[in-house]
């Protein structure tokens, strides 16, 4: 394991290395985690490709926007974007986790030629907004910025206040909590502070609707594999439903675990991701 930094634009990003080898697979983790999420598939793993694994900006230890900037979802397949031509590969395989894996797939349709595979954990598809709620979600965003524009930062008291937050809204075990979070703080003179942007917890200003889902997807022309968790977020299995029949082919597979199933289940998880890269380009 490595740490790594790639310059794009004014921001920096921040991530791990894992592995050696010619192929290359780029990490993406999901809304508030950051590149620890992959740490239990990987740390102690036989690894024939080299994986980088990023905090996206806002998260871990990348840079913040800029403070007059939003974290709108499209920005993020600009960021991957850059940091594969940054690294100079050709062509990679994709791995996202919830947010990070409709990334994934929002990119493949835009970039196929620079991708091998991709493998979504947790996520599939867009977050829609109907159509005729669209002035609604603009007008609940512009009042959520204002709001948290003036709200003071929070500072805790200890790591383990930090911990015991982040459990009310996971199923992970303490020690993988520990894990994602460790990466997610800063030691103050005042106190413990998320090193998160605060607006990340911003409404979206915008949002695909239904139809513009279903094109995206369908756009997507790469081999696609879904993991799902046994136990995780119900949305996910709804969004299977509705739109499995628009991908060009695309295989599911149910593991142990809830929505962070490839922490939880993370050898199995692994091995379904080689075996799918192998499948399609990895030596």
């Amino acid at each position: 394991m490595q740490s790594f930094s790639i310059h794009s634009g004014k921001l920096t990003l921040r991530g791990l290395t894992y592995g050696e080898g010619t192929e290359i697979v780029i990490a993406l983790h999901g809304w508030l985690d950051n590149c620890n999420s992959f740490s239990p598939m990987l740390e102690n793993a036989k690894l024939n490709e080299k994986w980088y694994c990023v905090d996206f900006p806002g998260h871990g230890l990348s840079d913040w926007r800029s403070d007059d900037a939003h974290y709108y979802f499209v920005d993020y397949v600009d960021d991957v974007f850059n940091l594969i031509n940054q690294i100079g590969a050709e062509k990679v395989h994709l791995v996202g986790h919830s947010m990070g894996a409709m990334v994934a797939g929002l990119f493949a349709s835009c970039f196929p030629n620079q991708v091998k595979s991709v493998t979504m954990i947790e996520g599939f598809g867009v977050i829609t907004t109907p159509s005729e709620d669209v002035v609604k979600q603009l007008r609940q965003a512009i009042l959520k910025r204002y709001e948290l524009k003036n709200r003071a930062t929070k500072l805790y008291k200890s790591k383990e206040h930090v911990f015991k937050a982040r459990a009310l809204s996971t199923d992970l075990p303490p020690r993988l909590i520990a894990l994602l979070m460790n990466r997610n703080l800063s030691l103050t003179s005042q106190g413990i502070k998320l090193t998160t942007d605060p607006k990340l917890k911003n409404h979206s200003g915008f949002r695909f609707d239904e139809q513009q889902c279903i094109a995206v997807i369908s756009e997507i022309n790469v081999p696609c594999q879904l993991i799902i968790g046994e136990n995780g977020y119900p949305f996910v299995k709804e969004n299977l439903e509705k739109y499995d029949r628009y991908f060009n082919g695309l295989d599911v597979i149910s593991v142990e675990g809830g929505h962070h199933c490839h922490m939880q289940s993370s050898q199995q998880c692994l091995l379904q991701v080689q075996g799918f890269m192998q499948q399609n380009g990895a030596c």
